[in-house]
């Protein structure tokens, strides 16, 4: 069988039709299904969350205390200064400004000894493990991306005081 002129017009552009389907097809999976986390990340503000959006915290240990959600209701033990749920929410929301690799550097020989902290999401098999720096200004962390954040609080708004 022998196709005419318009019928291989026609071969040739379904052709680059799949061709140009088959190249974008990566990026198209993983704004459909990878993405959206990574850009959820990103506030308004120009702000970096620590935390994937929309997670949801079941587990938090921190260096002087661990929280459980047991029954519905937060158990720090040992017991903290803090309500345990109003430190939960502290910990979800916490975002910083982004500080680049080349900055992190500069500061390593000046940071002191870090802290670790380890948070269990829900439908995660894996914690994130948060590398935690205290400086007199502000707090130096890695996110779940493995992103840099200079976050500005009060200690005890972080690591509130052990009963």
């Amino acid at each position: 069988m022998r196709l005419s002129r318009r019928g291989w017009n026609n071969v040739i552009i379904i052709a680059v039709i799949c061709f140009i389907a088959v190249v974008q097809l990566p990026e198209l999976v993983k704004q459909r299904f990878g993405g959206e986390e990574e850009a959820q990340a990103r506030t308004q503000a120009g702000m970096t969350a620590l935390l994937p959006e929309q997670s949801v915290i079941e587990q938090l240990h921190l260096p002087l205390t661990s929280l459980n959600l047991e029954d519905n209701s937060w158990r720090a033990q040992p017991r903290v200064a803090l309500p345990a749920d109003q430190l939960i929410d502290h910990w979800q929301s916490l975002a910083g400004t982004a500080v680049s690799d080349e900055v992190v550097g500069k500061l390593k020989p000046t940071l002191p000894p870090p802290s670790s902290v380890e948070i269990w999401l829900a439908k995660k098999e894996e914690p994130i493990r948060v590398t935690v720096y205290q400086q007199p200004q502000f707090w130096l962390m890695n996110n779940w991306q493995g992103e840099w954040l200079a976050v500005s609080v009060e200690e005890a708004y972080l690591f509130p005081p052990v009963l």
